[in-house]
């Protein structure tokens, strides 16, 4: 068993020595296992709940009814009393929820425990062996069967559990196991953009994941949406939207002639299974907020709370003349309309807008526990960022002095912000963050804090999360925001880049306001390459502690590489002394076997290291957008850095393959799904690679036509066109690498987002160049 004490608060851990001490004087530290052989039956278990058991803990009785069933072939179901005729028995719930429990427990047994902390306290029942497994909430109770089923061997990955190989006898804790989370908020992002992302994920993708998330103690997700989505339909002074789309109106179709086609049953073309395809925008609009209904609602049956974006300063593009200085967002968002930098912060019309965004937000989902309010990506709106500062300052006192006494002059912040480093866009576009910000910041004090927008409201007690303003701005943010408000921070695009800045970290903490801090598990500007954020993560661990923040926000796009990173948060938010090698060698223990940890920890070892090269100097590379590979159609050599990361991979593949050799029949998909990814991300570096010779070729045939050396020049365009050709086949070969191991729906959407960007565009050039 693990040491109790690792997993308290070092402020808790006095009870807890207590505690122990009273288990022994009462005599209960014998309730350790069911005494007998191999060849004797399992004990008859009792599983008890309270009479008015709440569903979350209801659902937990029967959690542990199943598991019990699959690892020791143990029939039974939770009841309210059926422990006459048990040998054993498992009090399921708290004092308050399950009577039994104080009842059985010695006074004083039960421990302090906050909403979230966990209890698993070994008793008796009328001499029977029992222990209660409960908690401070409902959910915390359903914490709490997880991670005792996790003592009896079993691993949580995100597409399912690993059972034991030989769970042996029931086995009961041999002394109380307490609980407290070292981090509050352990939030999961949903939705988000990109048929490789959860965009294209129906409620049958869902709940599988959302299930292990429950199992792994996560307890909030972030439905995050993009203004173009079917998700909040407005109307504003006879303005209504009247069209809605998936991933920037991007089309994926789907042909007999890809790689990975068996992937895709009869689609004609990659689309999210819960929404209609080619449907008005009313049906639409309303299967889009069906979905959303079914996330938050499946979410919240699982002890999840849930956050929704509502972006106030970004609106659907039938609204471009609803205000003054209405400009399309850059990017990719171009269909979305922003403040322009000349929009009057009190323009009567962008007012009115945004009051309808908050208001329809939490009218049409009034089930969502917050609200997010946050600022775009690329800002523009920043005019008038004086008078902002000047009205903000004037009423909050900004500019007083307080301690630490940091950047609390607009001089001093504008100038805090030209001095950023390494990142991206520059000082000149941190300076611009800030100006935009503060605009931002009096517009919704404005909005909310003295215009009360949500009075009338089917929620006017929601409660808010400020999201992604500048850095900054952090030591302002407690003055400016409303009582009882949350921030999620974004400080760069990958977790490697915020740990260059980690000062940063210092700013902003939790002393006053809960504050998380975006971790990107994978970013899109790296793209649909193997990644593993592990142990830059780590350290973000440690600083997130050392400033008091309230946790973190995960960010994704794939999701299948990440179960060693996601085990090694689930029990890193619990105790403060797991790092990403114990974790690792836990995890493969117990899915591969012993003789793999060796040779796994290895892999991914080098897998976090190649991972940092990619986001420190591979941005980019492999982003999943249009010109995905005509990007890297340029004469020369591959650049050094690719080659560097494709050599990690190739070391962490050849490290796998290793320890399939030794693996378990259970831990054989979890070593083949690396085998798969890592051999497609050697075939991208290859496919790059290939492609670049191509195109030197062709440029060395079009030089040769100029000097006309007409058989140098037929003869480098015959060897353009198979290199071109050899692209094409790697590009093949390394998609079928991928969908061999596909997961789930992300990785069927990046198969199609890969055969549209890169194998399509390949096969085009090489037709092309074979013919000329």
């Amino acid at each position: 068993m693990r040491n109790m004490k690792r997993l308290m608060r070092p402020q808790a851990a006095g009870k807890i020595l207590l505690l122990v001490g009273l288990f022994a004087i009462v005599g209960l530290t014998s309730v350790s296992a069911w005494a007998g052989t191999d060849e004797e039956k399992q004990p008859g278990v009792a599983v008890q709940v309270g009479p008015k058991a709440p569903n979350l803990e209801q659902y937990a009785a029967e959690e542990l009814c199943g598991y019990l069933k699959k690892l020791y072939g143990i029939q039974t179901r939770p009841d309210e009393d059926n422990s006459a005729d048990a040998e054993m028995v498992f009090l399921v719930g708290s004092p308050k929820s399950n009577p039994a429990v104080g009842k059985y427990l010695p006074p004083g047994a039960w421990p302090e425990l906050s909403d979230q902390g966990l209890a698993i306290i070994p008793c008796r029942v009328e001499g029977k062996l029992a222990v209660v497994v409960g908690g401070g909430s409902p959910r915390a109770t359903l914490w709490a069967v997880y991670e005792l089923v996790e003592r009896w061997g079993v691993r949580y990955l995100l597409h399912g559990d690993v059972l034991p190989e030989s769970p042996g006898k029931l086995q009961l804790p041999d002394e109380p196991v307490v609980m407290e989370p070292e981090f509050r908020v352990r939030q999961w992002r949903v939705v988000n953009d990109l048929p490789s992302g959860p965009e294209s994920w129906g409620m049958a993708d869902y709940r599988p994941v959302l299930d292990q998330l429950a199992k792994l103690k996560f307890n909030r997700i972030l439905v995050s949406t993009w203004v173009w989505q079917p998700f909040l339909h407005l109307e504003v002074d006879g303005v209504a939207r009247g069209e809605a789309w998936l991933w920037f109106k991007w089309h994926y179709p789907i042909t007999d002639d890809m790689p990975g086609r068996q992937l895709f049953g009869d689609a004609k073309e990659f689309w999210n299974p819960d929404l209609p395809l080619g449907a008005s925008y009313a049906e639409f609009s309303a299967a889009g907020e069906q979905l959303l209904h079914n996330l938050m609602g499946h979410a919240h049956q699982r002890g999840m709370e849930s956050v929704l974006t509502a972006t106030v300063t970004a609106f659907p593009h039938e609204f471009k003349d609803s205000f003054t200085g209405a400009r399309p967002m850059s990017g990719l968002s171009k269909y979305t309309m922003v403040p322009g930098p000349d929009t009057p912060m009190d323009d009567p019309g962008l007012v009115k807008l945004a009051k309808a965004v908050l208001q329809t937000s939490v009218n049409t989902y009034p089930e969502a526990d917050y609200l997010q309010l946050g600022v775009t990506e690329q800002r523009k709106w920043s005019g008038e960022y004086r008078q902002a500062w000047q009205a903000l300052d004037a009423k909050y006192g900004l500019s007083k002095s307080q301690e630490p006494k940091k950047g609390w002059t607009l001089e001093e912040i504008l100038s805090e912000a030209g001095r950023r480093k390494n990142y991206p866009g520059g000082a000149d576009r941190a300076v611009s963050e800030v100006k935009a910000d503060l605009t931002t910041l009096y517009f919704l004090d404005r909005l909310i804090r003295e215009g009360d927008v949500f009075r009338n409201t089917k929620r006017p007690d929601i409660k808010l999360v400020y999201y992604a303003f500048a850095e900054e701005l952090y030591p302002l943010l407690d003055r400016i925001l409303p009582p009882g408000s949350e921030t999620l921070n974004f400080v760069d695009y990958t977790s490697s880049r915020i740990l260059k800045r980690r000062e940063t970290l210092d700013a902003l903490g939790g002393k006053k306001i809960p504050a998380t801090l975006i971790y990107t598990l994978h970013d899109d500007n790296v793209g649909l390459l193997p990644m593993l954020v592990t142990g830059s993560l780590h350290k973000l661990n440690v600083a997130l502690g050392e400033h008091d923040w309230a946790g973190f926000s995960t960010r994704y796009w794939i999701v299948s590489d990440h179960d060693p990173c996601v085990a090694y948060l689930a029990r890193a938010s619990w105790d403060a002394e797991a790092t990403p090698q114990s974790v690792y060698a836990d995890l493969v223990e117990n899915v591969c076997g012993k003789q793999c940890v060796s040779d796994m920890s290895e892999a991914f070892r080098e897998l976090e290291k190649t991972t940092v090269l990619l986001e420190l100097k591979c941005l980019g590379i492999g982003f999943a957008t249009p010109g995905m590979i005509s990007r890297h159609m340029r004469a020369g050599h591959m650049p050094s850095d690719y080659v560097d990361a494709r050599e990690g991979y190739r070391r962490a593949l050849a490290a796998v393959r290793r320890a399939r050799k030794n693996t378990r029949p259970a831990g054989e998909p979890f070593v083949d799904f690396w085998i798969g990814r890592l051999e497609f991300g050697i075939g991208y570096f290859d496919c790059i690679e290939a492609t670049r010779r191509a195109t030197t070729l062709k440029a060395e045939a079009t030089i040769a036509e100029r000097d006309g050396k007409a058989e140098l020049a037929k003869r480098k365009h015959a060897e353009a066109a198979e290199a071109m050709r050899r692209a094409l086949e790697i590009s093949r070969s390394m998609l079928k690498s991928y969908a061999r191991v596909v997961q789930d729906r992300s990785d069927t959407g990046a198969i199609a987002t890969m055969v549209e960007h890169i194998y399509r565009p390949l096969k085009a050039k090489a037709e092309q160049w074979a013919h000329e």
